[in-house]
């Protein structure tokens, strides 16, 4: 497949008042599938459930009910929508209610005679890493409940998110960007290596080039590592605890996990880079990931479950005497995650260990359709070592459509 080429410099896209009226028709289909009077959208998590309806980050209370437009419930003044920065920008939400956002949802839900309705409510669970339990605090939420006894709350969060998970066309458009900008970071990350930098510098210009493309990176932000020997997949130590950088050395290897955003949408680049020739287990791990990303193409198609496309994907795994730290596959974005730590019994580097790092089950299933979007990530581990490739894949009425490129190999790069 040849490369993607969008213009970083003079393409913007951004999403329609045709594409709201899409969303909220979507939701309105939900509350009317679920036999609900309206649904509540806590947006204080990783991907901001507000924005599905809003097109804003705020991270706010929503309040959808079938036959009235949303109203948002914040903090405070939305200053920035009043000055003449912000009137570049078209808002799809008009009412907005600053102030304490639970007492105000009461009172706007008691106005409209909704308080012994039934009503959806996203944030008290999710498929987000690390947020299974939801993000609604234990105050929060006992307000809620105090305040309105009489509504009956339905947890439709699986259901929501999944509405998010179908990319639109308009969506798809945003989608490319974003990948355009994961593949210019693992471009900027690859010329840095090579030029010497340290892994500070490095993980600097793969952010720069998101950013000065018109992207944005959100938590974790990246995961990186680089050493001649590593088996961890992690924040790096030095965003939460300092000390010095490492600099790179012949022998070395540096890989990252880059989530290059635009316009609120995620794509995601697995870039490994080698520096100096790969030695043989390296090599035998790279062909681990290939033949996984390559079988993984070839299996998603419509009506595929996303168990059977992940189990295509872990087959060489099983095959190669081979385990993994992160999943072969996942959705972009919200996440279903494909299942981690298989046979890590496998690798003598680890015996030295209390106890093996724990399997991961697959974390749900689903039938993948049209407009579905991935995240390839195919790793390999053994002996200490680690490979890790792919980009983002878009599943569309022209089969799958590969996002990324450049790290859908070990690059290579011999310091200057």
């Amino acid at each position: 497949m040849t490369e993607m080429r969008i213009d970083q410099a003079t393409d913007y896209p951004m999403l329609s008042l045709h594409e709201r009226d899409r969303r909220w028709a979507s939701v309105r289909e939900l509350m009317n599938r679920e036999g609900l009077d309206g649904i509540v959208v806590f947006g204080n998590g990783r991907d901001a459930a507000d924005s599905y309806l809003t097109n804003e980050t705020k991270k706010a209370v929503v309040l959808f009910t079938p036959s009235e437009e949303p109203v948002m419930f914040i903090g405070d003044v939305p200053l920035e929508r009043f000055d003449e920065p912000g009137q570049r920008w078209e808002r799809w939400v008009r009412d907005w209610v600053h102030g304490n956002s639970v007492a105000n949802l009461s009172a706007t839900i008691k106005e409209r005679g909704l308080e012994r309705s039934r009503l959806g409510i996203v944030g008290l669970t999710s498929r987000f890493v690390g947020e299974w339990a939801g993000m609604i605090s234990y105050t929060t939420w006992a307000n809620v409940l105090a305040e309105l006894p009489d509504v009956k709350w339905v947890d439709v969060a699986d259901d929501y998110e999944s509405l998010a998970l179908v990319k639109s066309e308009e969506e798809q458009v945003l989608l490319r960007k974003a990948a355009a900008l994961g593949e210019a970071a693992c471009h900027a990350f690859i010329e840095k290596a090579r030029g010497g930098g340290n892994e500070h510098e490095i993980a600097a210009a793969a952010f720069n080039a998101i950013i000065a493309g018109g992207g944005w990176v959100r938590a974790p932000f990246m995961l990186e590592r680089a050493g001649k020997s590593r088996f961890a997949w992690s924040v790096p130590e030095w965003f939460t605890m300092g000390g010095p950088p490492h600099t790179l050395q012949q022998g070395d290897t540096i890989g990252a996990e880059i989530f290059a955003f635009y316009g609120g949408i995620e794509s995601q680049q697995q870039i490994d880079v080698s520096i100096g020739a790969p030695d043989t287990l390296l090599r035998k791990l790279e062909e681990v990931c290939l033949e996984s990303y390559h079988a993984g193409l070839a299996a998603l198609k419509p009506g595929v479950r996303f168990s059977e496309l992940a189990a295509v994907m872990e087959e060489p795994l099983h095959r190669s005497g081979t385990w993994n730290t992160g999943p072969m596959v996942q959705t972009v974005s919200p996440l279903f995650n494909s299942a981690t730590r298989i046979h890590p019994e496998v690798d003598p580097a680890l015996a030295h260990l209390e106890k093996l790092p724990s399997g991961v089950a697959i974390d749900g299933d689903f039938v993948i359709g049209e407009g579905h979007a991935f995240a390839f990530e195919p790793n390999a581990l053994r002996d200490g070592k680690r490979v890790c490739i792919g980009g983002t894949v878009l599943l569309t009425n022209a089969g799958a459509e590969e996002l990324n490129m450049v790290s859908n190999r070990l690059n290579v790069v011999e310091p200057r």
